[in-house]
């Protein structure tokens, strides 16, 4: 799938429901889970002539976002190979708008609070089962739902700085539809709508990622 005039209509069309820097990063998170970083370069160059330089710098801040987020989701040489696919293909005078500091730094980094704000964000995604499943997945082995709580809902998915947990997602249903784990995609779907997607931005992030694992 070449990134011309008639995809990127098909994606507008497909994420109508959502403002359009969002709607491309979601685009860009499922190229990225279906390994597609040229279709991130050639996604990214098309936007320039739809997006204003502002509508660019926060495109080009939630999809580096994002794609950090879905690093345990997807594979760190995924997002490393996508995210070099973003910044390759954007124009220096969007570059020069962008942060050069990181937003993460080792002073904030408090192991109770970052493990609180994991399971507060894991108890609003899954609700009744969070629980259930938090046993299920400790009992078969406690280091992986530690880290899961701690390090990926903790560290990344809480942080709602640039993406917030409704957009994050979203996001993580552009990630997970290409990986073709229907399990857990039916879990952030629900998940999506607790944390206050409406029903339009979930079957737009869902028509998103199928046009992206059609291509």
């Amino acid at each position: 799938m070449d990134i011309g005039k008639n995809t990127l209509a098909r994606i507008n069309a497909a994420g109508a429901a959502l403002n359009p820097p969002l709607r491309y990063t979601i685009a860009v998170t499922a190229m990225a889970a279906a390994n597609l970083p040229d279709l991130v370069g050639d996604l990214t160059k098309a936007c320039e002539s739809s997006l204003s330089n502002t509508q660019m710098r926060q495109f080009i801040e939630l999809s580096r976002e994002s794609l950090l987020k879905m690093v345990s989701t997807i594979g760190a040489p995924r997002v490393i190979n996508s995210i070099a696919a973003l910044m390759d293909s954007v124009d220096e005078s969007v570059k020069a708008l962008l942060p050069k500091a990181s937003h993460r730094s080792k002073e904030e980094y408090n192991y109770d609070f970052i493990r609180g704000r994991g399971k507060e964000l894991w108890q609003s995604v899954y609700s009744r089962n969070a629980g259930k499943l938090e046993q299920k997945i400790g009992g078969w082995y406690p280091d992986l739902i530690e880290v899961i709580q701690t390090d990926l809902y903790g560290r990344l998915l809480a942080d709602c700085r640039i993406l917030d947990a409704k957009s994050t997602e979203l996001c993580t249903i552009g990630a997970l539809l290409p990986t073709n784990v229907p399990a857990q995609l039916k879990s952030h779907i629900i998940g999506a709508g607790r944390l206050g997607a409406s029903p339009e931005e979930i079957a737009a992030a869902t028509a998103i990622a199928e046009l992206v694992v059609s291509s």
